[in-house]
């Protein structure tokens, strides 16, 4: 139903000499296209390359912080656990500690690395 919606939203508006637009507020993405041949059907073939180069980035994206993020949550309940006990380690409480940021950093560079990758123009593989 949601994506139902998403799709109403969207907004493709082809003008003269084949310039256009096509507009996703749900996602975020707007492409924009000029193309004096007029060849509205390469144009959009062309978008629907670049935006699955963009799910691509995406996936990769999700995928290695799903892996970092699990890391970090097991980290954390260790952390838990190891602060809770009778007689906590210190020495282990702040390798966790270091573990745990050094995780949210990772995380971090990986999220920042994707927004630049989807900043920039996307080049889809021709075959």
């Amino acid at each position: 139903m949601r994506g139902s919606r998403a799709l109403a939203r969207a907004k493709l508006a082809i003008g003269e000499e084949g310039n256009g637009s096509l507009f996703l507020p749900a996602l975020g993405l707007r492409f924009r296209w000029a193309d004096p041949t007029g060849d509205v059907g390469d144009a959009l073939q062309r978008t629907h390359d670049e935006f699955a180069v963009r799910i691509g980035i995406l996936r990769e994206a999700i995928a290695a912080i799903s892996a970092l993020a699990q890391d970090l949550h097991t980290k954390r309940d260790a952390l838990t656990d190891i602060s809770s006990s009778t007689t906590p380690d210190a020495e282990a409480i702040a390798a966790l500690r270091r573990a745990i940021d050094e995780r949210r950093e990772q995380i971090d560079r990986l999220a920042r690395a994707a927004v630049n990758r989807l900043r920039r123009k996307p080049r889809a593989k021709r075959s």
